[in-house]
């Protein structure tokens, strides 16, 4: 009967006959599973009593065990269990919490009020429990038990369609199945497929293309700003102290070159002064081929106004073969443009821009590309009468290209080095002319020496530069960086160089000649930012001059922009040397987030300053990075947990300055993701060895556990609420749920369970953030904002996009951000949602978005309210309508009287007559035909004689609801007759 069970433990029960207690080393080890849960949450402050999803698994858990290690080939685990229920049942079926503790604890388990109240609200009961649906569902295979017990769906749900659905859900992107959660309402999938009340615009973006670049990329304009590109981004840089950006965002991919138009020049009436005009080019994407863009730098997308871009004069477009652009050049009179494709011939186009019209094309150079890094043509033109030409260089060649007037008609002559050395020519420059219009051009090369050609032949070699370390080419042949920065300023009396040494030289070129140490000026060296252990100093990638500042802009291989004078070097844009994969934002400051690459440091930025702040090397190549939730006690800081190559953790101290603080290495491969317990009592890193390794914090970080179970890599983590699970999704698109304590998979769905983040790709929340051309592999990462409303993915295709949370409709509405040029690998939002960055893979880059939210669209004016007037010009028939008919001379002026009940009626109580109207004198049985009424016979849905249009009280579309037998309305009590059986007020 109710209240007679007890909590003490009677004597065990076993099997028939026997009197001896029964133990296995499964039952001990679940056991022990259960005490770790119990400890762990009575240790954890400020939770008293507090029963979690993982503890109630360990529950089931013993509770299953120990029956069967007492069943017997005569009474199975569910006979055996539904016997101790019935010894206690008063003829209710029913069990309550203190009946079950006995129960349980006549097989050896004991317990406590706070267990049983807890594992009843998990089968859906609240005092007490039918105990056949207990065992049977306790003792049946859980997937077999969902299988029989649940609703099934197949993929996400419909937009429009109704949501209102509990149960399993299967989808293409996710292995296992995934649920609903038990309180789950339809109007969230509704939002879902709304567009998101929020846009984020771009504010800032971290990096310089200095790894990949062939040729000059860097450029003072005439007003004294710095243009460059990023990924698929022309930044215009406004220096210190207002240290500000304007972008052009009109590129569908990667920016391979850039020039900048020198001279003054008409555009269709428009004056624009010299230096102020910009080209960039592109690869091809996957909509279109590679085309140029030439705009304006000096009109721009402001953050502040959140403008799409600045403003395009001309788009210059090529066909798919021509793969990309990798070298751009403006003519000395801004008139002419060159432009080099990446096919197998380096196609050579000479444009008149202004027309889009092309003048020339031929062949630069065979091979696999790029052999043609840049181009430059000869200044002189205009000055001294030379004859146009430019010239064409890159891998162990340079070209000389000479042009009629007209620039329609060029010929091209290899030049050759003469007893010098075939090297690869990096940079090039023409000197001033001494007399006549015949001028030398200098080469950099890659051992570092600067080539003088005269005529047709190199017929000097000046030692210049160091070669600095080798790089790979993109052919995969090593290769020294040689001098990539060459640039003559101050009216053609000085030649800087920069090599990848890191240093800047001046040389004395006021009588057209160069010679050996012959210098106009202190050399310029670059330290590196990574400290004096970095045995290498930065590699100068693009230089320029300016002659209102009269200083110089270098970037170099780091990513980093520096601008120097013969006293002093300001970094103005900190980058990173390697691929980025993860970031991680503070805590506790919103301004605070963490990088890292794969040049095997880590970085710290300052959104507000917007700049870095703090760099480490951790030894290793790190993928992943996280902060601690919370101060952890040991240090009274935050930790930063940095994982990567070869299973390797190390644990920096973010209060002292990224002092490390514990190393680990329990994994053969990479480590992918690293995340803090909300508690701050436990970290857990996924790896590539296919499972996650969890460690406890208090204890120095020792493992305490190692959750082993996916087939295939460990992508991302994420932990509940309440620290006592995880989650974790693999490359083979598997979700799996875990108990940290123990290691152990919960194989029950945790449907209810509450994620203190959520990163990973696959899940009930996330099943509509799949474009329908994906394969399951096209989305890197996912971020949930910290209110729950919104979430941001990160994509194979270089885009951002946010999207309303939970996004659970196919195809979700959404608004997406292009600018990465590479795939982005991830995005987060900071501790206060009012950003979110993204960091881009191999373009290095970090981009910094503002979130801007949006006010509700209003909504749409009412319709008008029908009035009761004539339908026909003859004044025949008369009805409620919006539009109502000018009665014909002669018609009858006087109308009927409107029925009394729907004098007031207003919109929303008419629907769509079918078949005819009542017409005045018409007989109180009797119908008008529609003919007679002179409407249309067929009324559309939705659509009233007259013109009002109304919807049926369920979607849109909705068919109208047919009565199974017709049903007459009665004129004289304010109804009328309506054809078909279909009844309808008015």
């Amino acid at each position: 009967g109710r209240g007679s069970g007890t909590f003490g433990t009677p004597p065990p029960v076993g099997r028939p006959g026997s009197s001896r207690g029964y133990s296995s080393p499964v039952m001990d080890a679940s056991q022990r599973e259960l005490a770790r849960n119990r400890a762990a949450e009575a240790a954890e402050p400020g939770t008293p009593g507090v029963v979690t999803e993982a503890h109630i698994a360990a529950l089931e858990d013993a509770i299953r065990d120990a029956l069967r290690a007492r069943r017997s080939v005569y009474e199975g685990s569910q006979d055996l269990l539904l016997r101790l229920f019935k010894a206690v049942d008063d003829g209710s079926g029913d069990v309550d919490c203190n009946e079950f503790a006995g129960v349980c604890a006549q097989i050896g388990v004991s317990v406590s009020p706070a267990e049983a109240r807890a594992l009843f609200r998990r089968f859906g009961y609240d005092a007490v429990m039918p105990y056949e649906v207990f065992a049977h569902t306790l003792i049946t295979q859980p997937a077999r038990q969902l299988a029989q017990d649940m609703p099934v769906r197949k993929g996400a749900f419909t937009p429009g369609a109704s949501a209102n659905f509990h149960g399993k859900v299967l989808y293409r992107y996710c292995r296992k199945p995934v649920y609903t959660p038990s309180n789950w309402d339809p109007a969230l999938a509704d939002r879902s497929a709304d567009m998101p009340l929020a846009r984020l615009v771009i504010e800032f973006v971290y990096g310089y293309q200095g790894v990949e670049n062939t040729g000059q990329n860097l450029f003072y304009t005439a007003d004294g700003k710095v243009v460059y590109y990023t990924a698929g981004v022309g930044v215009v840089y406004h220096r210190p102290p207002v240290h500000h950006q304007q972008f052009f965002l009109a590129h569908t991919d990667d920016i391979s070159s850039i020039a900048i138009c020198p001279a003054a020049i008409d555009v269709d009436g428009r004056q624009y002064p010299g230096r102020t005009l910009v080209a960039t080019g592109q690869v091809t994407s996957v909509e279109e081929g590679p085309f140029v863009c030439v705009w304006d730098s000096r009109a721009g997308s402001a953050p502040a106004d959140g403008a799409a871009t600045v403003p395009e004069l001309v788009r210059l477009k090529f066909d798919k073969e021509a793969r990309g652009i990798v070298a751009l050049g403006f003519s000395p009179t801004g008139t002419r443009l060159v432009a080099v494709a990446t096919d197998n011939m380096h196609s050579v186009y000479v444009y008149d821009w202004r027309k889009q019209r092309v003048l020339f094309t031929g062949k630069g150079q065979m091979g696999d590309p790029p052999q043609v890094y840049g181009v430059e043509w000869n200044p002189y033109e205009a000055t001294h009468g030379a004859t146009p030409a430019f010239v064409t260089f890159g891998r162990k060649h340079i070209k000389l290209w000479t042009g009629d007037a007209g620039g329609t008609n060029w010929q091209s002559k290899q030049l050759s080095f003469g007893k010098l050395p075939m090297q690869n020519v990096t940079s090039v420059q023409w000197l001033p002319p001494r007399q006549g219009p015949e001028s030398l051009i200098v080469a950099g090369v890659a051992d570092g020496s600067l080539y003088i050609y005269k005529g047709s032949a190199a017929i000097k070699s000046i030692a210049a530069h160091r070669p600095g370390p080798q790089y790979i080419q993109a052919d995969g042949h090593p290769a020294h960086g040689g001098v990539r920065g060459l640039r003559v300023c101050k009216g053609g009396s000085v030649l800087l160089s920069g090599g990848a040494d890191g240093t800047v030289l001046q040389w004395d070129i006021s009588d057209g000649t160069l010679a050996e140490s012959r210098f106009a000026g202190p050399s310029m060296q670059l330290k590196s930012p990574f400290g004096p252990s970095d045995k290498w100093a930065p590699r100068i990638r693009a230089l320029d001059y300016s002659p209102e500042l009269d200083s110089i802009i270098v970037g170099t291989n780091n990513c980093d922009i520096n601008e120097l004078t013969p006293t002093t070097t300001d970094t103005l844009m900190d980058g990173h040397s390697g691929d980025v994969y993860q970031l991680a934002f503070h805590p506790a400051k919103p301004n605070i987030m963490a990088t890292c690459s794969d040049s095997g440091h880590v970085h710290l930025w300052d959104t507000v300053t917007r700049s870095m702040t703090h760099c480490a090397a951790v030894g290793f190549t790190p993928r992943c990075v996280a902060y601690s939730a919370a101060p952890i006690a040991s240090t009274g800081s935050y930790h930063l947990a940095v994982g990567g190559a070869k299973g390797a953790v190390k644990v920096l101290d973010e209060g002292a300055n990224l002092r490390p603080l514990h190393d680990a290495r329990d994994s053969k491969e990479g480590v992918m993701d690293l995340k803090y317990s909300p508690n701050a009592r436990f970290l857990a890193a996924a790896t590539a060895d296919t499972w996650v390794d969890v460690y406890s914090v208090e204890r120095g970080y020792q493992r305490v556990a190692r959750c082993s179970g996916h087939s295939s890599t460990v992508r991302a983590l994420d932990w509940s609420a309440d620290s006592s699970m995880i989650q974790t999704a693999s490359a083979d698109l598997e979700l799996l749920t875990w108990n940290v304590r123990t290691g152990k998979q919960i194989t029950m769905p945790v449907r209810d369970a509450e994620w203190a983040t959520y990163t990973v790709c696959q899940g009930f929340p996330v099943m509509g953030i799949w474009p329908d051309y994906a394969d399951g592999t096209d989305v890197n990462a996912v971020d949930r904002s910290k209110d729950g409303r919104f979430l941001v993915t990160a994509d194979d295709r270089g885009l951002v996009k946010l999207f309303n949370y939970p996004v659970v409709v196919e195809d979700a509405p959404h608004r997406a951000y292009r600018g990465h040029s590479s795939h982005v690998m991830g995005a987060r939002w900071n501790a206060n949602d009012s950003l979110v960055c993204s960091v881009g893979g191999r373009d290095w880059a970090i981009f910094q978005f503002r979130v801007v939210h949006l006010d509700p669209a209003a909504p749409p004016p009412a319709p008008p309210k029908p009035v009761w007037g004539p339908l026909d010009p003859q004044g025949r028939a008369y009805g409620f309508t919006t539009n109502p008919v000018s009665l014909a001379p002669g018609a009858a002026a006087a109308a009927p009287p409107p029925p009394a009940e729907l004098g007031d009626a207003g919109p929303s109580a008419l629907q769509p007559p079918v078949g005819g109207y009542a017409a005045p004198g018409a007989g109180p049985h009797r119908a008008l035909p529609a003919h007679m009424a002179g409407i249309p016979e067929e009324p559309s849905q939705g659509q009233v004689a007259g013109g009002a249009s109304f919807a049926s009280d369920g979607d849109p579309g909705e068919p109208l609801a047919r009565n199974p037998a017709p049903t007459r309305m009665h004129a004289d009590d304010d109804s009328i007759s309506l054809g078909g059986g279909i009844s309808q007020e008015l």
